[in-house]
């Protein structure tokens, strides 16, 4: 090697040893807490739990009691402003980090947490450097779960069977622990619930306790609950051919003629949960289907929004509770096109 290339080497060697100095010189530390959590993309056919020591308690999420940051004081000032705001805030910064075993198969692995935590991408993105945290290490638990078929149980908030629940289906699958005793799937109604259900059918999806952490698995689809009672809601079809009815206020209909482009949709059939004499008080209504125009309807005639369909249930029975839509289905909506009459535009 030339001398001349040795002294090059030199001068780029002492220039950055002096960039690193400077840069150390002016870096300063903060520490934060933080968690580590089960990712809840995790395949479920696992059950990953942590442990801080062996033979510990399993955990789905351990505090990270330290991690300790270096680097540039405005960048430590920021996270500390960020890390320190409400959370509803949009700029708000928490240390929380999800772990997922990804390729790992059944068994318990040590995890460094440190060259974990280093390779996360949201500490790579906050521009400082992670010195240490606290604890160094966890270890990681996995077990492979068996998916079983299971009948469904209907409590209440209480955990008491309620009687008269017919479910639908009544059996599911759901991802169980090889040989632990668990003989049905749970799936609890609230009192909101409970008095829905008494109506018509509700969903609502069934769960395991896998008895480790409190960790639950639920079943793979949702099942449809309905509870038998007095004042029982029937599912009815309908289907009209009246016209739809068009409410506007009498300042509106002198000025605007209404014209449905295309009611077929909304004539077509549908479900309606009453009971036999709601039901057909409503099929009597002289417009049991309505549409609503408003003032902001006819700012721009060119463009009107489509209209909602409006179900014009007989109000007695509203009351009573005896009727009402299907709210698993949203509701339909015509288009039309408001004219000005003649009389109204003449000078």
């Amino acid at each position: 090697m030339s001398d001349k290339l040795k002294k090059f080497l030199a001068v780029v060697f002492l220039t950055l040893l002096i960039w690193t100095w400077a840069f150390m010189s002016k870096a300063k530390d903060d520490s934060f807490p933080g968690t580590l959590k089960v990712s809840p993309g995790a395949d479920p056919s696992l059950l990953v739990t942590f442990s801080l020591d062996s033979g510990g308690v399993p955990q789905t999420e351990i505090t990270l009691s330290s991690l300790k940051f270096v680097g540039a004081p405005s960048e430590l000032t920021d996270l500390r402003k960020r890390y320190t705001l409400p959370l509803d805030n949009p700029d708000v910064e928490r240390l929380n980090f999800y772990y997922d075993p990804a390729e790992r198969t059944e068994g318990s692995y040590s995890l460094n947490l440190l060259d974990q935590l280093q390779k996360n991408i949201k500490i790579q993105d906050l521009a400082l450097t992670l010195e240490s945290c606290a604890p160094s290490q966890v270890t990681v638990n996995i077990e492979q779960l068996e998916k079983r078929e299971l009948p469904v149980e209907c409590v209440d908030g209480n955990g008491q069977q309620l009687k008269g629940a017919s479910i639908d289906p009544p059996n599911v699958n759901v991802y169980v622990r090889e040989g632990y005793p668990v003989d049905s799937a749970t799936v609890v109604l609230s009192p909101q619930l409970i008095d829905t259900a008494r109506k018509h059918p509700v969903e609502a999806t069934p769960y395991v306790e896998l008895g480790v952490a409190g960790v639950r698995r639920e079943a793979e689809n949702p099942v449809r609950i309905t509870l038998k009672g007095e004042g029982q809601l029937e599912s009815q079809t309908f289907k009209t051919a009246k016209p739809i009815g068009i409410t506007m206020s009498q300042e509106l209909r002198a000025k605007y003629e209404v014209i449905i482009e295309d009611d077929t949709k909304a004539r077509e059939t549908t479900t309606i949960f009453a009971t036999d004499e709601a039901f057909k008080a409503y099929e009597d209504m002289t417009y049991p289907l309505q549409i609503e125009i408003k003032e902001n309807d006819i700012i721009n005639l060119s463009q009107v929004i489509p209209k909602k369909i409006i179900y014009n249930f007989p109000p007695e029975y509203v009351r009573s509770g005896e009727i009402e839509r299907d709210k698993t289905k949203l509701p339909v909506s015509v288009t039309i096109k408001i004219e000005l009459l003649n009389s109204a535009a003449a000078p």
